[in-house]
């Protein structure tokens, strides 16, 4: 098994597999000038070995090999890559081999001898712009997944993410009496900032509030942007005793912020879940009630409900 380089700037790694020596270079050489890093076999054995040891981004394996098949070395592949692209030869064609080839995924079927080696190049191109495009719309799906439950400005999760969140934790609060708590946490005066600074000041002190709440939980809970300079924390597998903890860390953090020459607080109010509230509403609306008390205190206020009120330091 060996290994060779193209003088082009190499566009990705292609494993040759064929046990004539020959038509194999010939392959291999045609694949450099693509612009692809090869490494040839000259057996189905060493194609296996070299897909067990290398990530390849498209395949040329002769279908009738020693020690394994084309097909089969395709499909040990695809366990571990299953976007990986193959182009697969023979010289024994049949309707029926090629129909099994497809069926199996490998993206196209040559005959040998090929009929040209500018059609090999073409089926070549091809397989490498497949593969780009099936990752490119998986990091494309991805970016959309990650868009529908993210809040653009800060990062943090946004209220849909956090809705389907919430029921689960509650049920399993419900269901094995499990902790969970909630921190709400509403900006003081932020329209202060914005009259002051403008909107761009404004997002700028909720974008450090939203890290200085990642800085302060764990990768477990759900930093969420609630609406506005409105945030909320889901916290599993918490007591309300160490949920006050955390609160009692952001907004510390919080108080560091400066906008201008103006200090930034926020109001922040901590509940866990007790039977009484029956849903996630009613744990959402105790957490209500703790912020609007906390807001009714004064700046910076945090109220642990229900217990009494303290106030950050």
């Amino acid at each position: 098994m060996e290994a060779s380089e193209g003088h082009a700037e190499a566009v990705g790694l292609a494993l040759v597999a064929d046990d004539d020596a020959t038509f194999r270079q010939l392959l291999a050489r045609r694949a450099r000038r693509v612009g692809l890093t090869v490494i040839e076999a000259d057996s189905g054995t060493q194609a296996l070995q070299a897909v067990a040891a290398n990530t390849f981004d498209v395949l040329i394996l002769d279908v009738y090999m020693p020690g394994a098949t084309g097909l089969e070395v395709f499909q040990a592949a695809r366990r571990a890559q299953p976007d990986i692209q193959a182009i697969v030869l023979t010289g024994s064609a049949s309707v029926e081999t090629a129909v099994d080839a497809l069926r199996q995924g490998v993206y196209d079927y040559l005959t040998k001898p090929l009929e040209s080696l500018a059609a090999f190049e073409l089926a070549l191109t091809r397989a490498l712009e497949h593969r780009h495009l099936i990752r490119e719309n998986t990091r494309l799906f991805n970016e959309v997944q990650r868009l529908a439950i993210t809040d653009p400005l800060t990062g943090l999760f946004n209220r849909h993410k956090l809705s389907e969140a919430l029921e689960i934790e509650v049920e399993r609060a419900v269901r094995y009496s499990r902790p969970v708590s909630l921190i709400m946490m509403d900006m003081d005066d932020l329209k202060g900032v914005n009259d002051t600074q403008g909107h761009v000041g404004g997002d700028a002190v909720l974008q450090q509030v939203a890290e200085a709440i990642r800085g302060n939980v764990r990768r477990l809970d759900l930093p969420t942007r609630f609406g506005g300079d409105e945030f909320l924390v889901l916290l599993p597998e918490t007591t309300l005793e160490d949920a006050e903890r955390v609160a009692d860390r952001i907004g510390l953090e919080v108080r560091k912020i400066r906008a201008g020459t103006r200090g930034v607080t926020a109001s922040i109010g901590v509940v866990g879940w007790m039977p009484s509230h029956r849903a996630s509403k009613d744990f959402l609306q105790a957490a209500d009630r703790a912020l609007y008390e906390a807001k009714r205190r004064g700046r910076g206020a945090i109220v642990v409900h229900p217990l009494e009120p303290v106030l950050a330091r």
